[in-house]
């Protein structure tokens, strides 16, 4: 029987971490992807997840190292990268476009957006 897909938008990095606990939660069952974009994509930079446990003492990469050892597929939209310093992402995140979202989407079970 053939897993369902889920995929996951995420444009907030402040949902990053419910997306990231419930993505963990379903990749037992299900084939997940994160599509990180906008703001959502700097919890998948070195320099902020090294900002973020400086400040708020908490260890985010864990989470996502989590969600790749579970194979959860982490995306990091390519166009970040030509902002300001662009993204330097953490291993395990692949770098992907609305061409690379758009076919995964159309043949998933369920596309959630945060």
């Amino acid at each position: 029987m053939k897993r369902k897909r889920i995929i996951y938008f995420v444009t907030l990095s402040t949902n990053a971490s419910i997306v990231l606990r419930e993505a963990i939660d379903r990749s037992k069952e299900h084939e997940v992807f994160i599509f990180f974009d906008l703001d959502g994509s700097r919890v998948l930079d070195r320099r902020y997840l090294k900002e973020l446990e400086e400040k708020e003492a908490t260890n985010f990469k864990v989470l996502l190292q989590t969600a790749v050892d579970q194979g959860v597929k982490l995306y990091g939209c390519q166009m970040n990268v030509m902002f300001k310093n662009g993204l330097e992402c953490i291993d395990g995140v692949e770098l992907a476009g609305v061409a690379a979202f758009l076919d995964l989407a159309y043949d998933a079970d369920a596309v959630l957006s945060y």
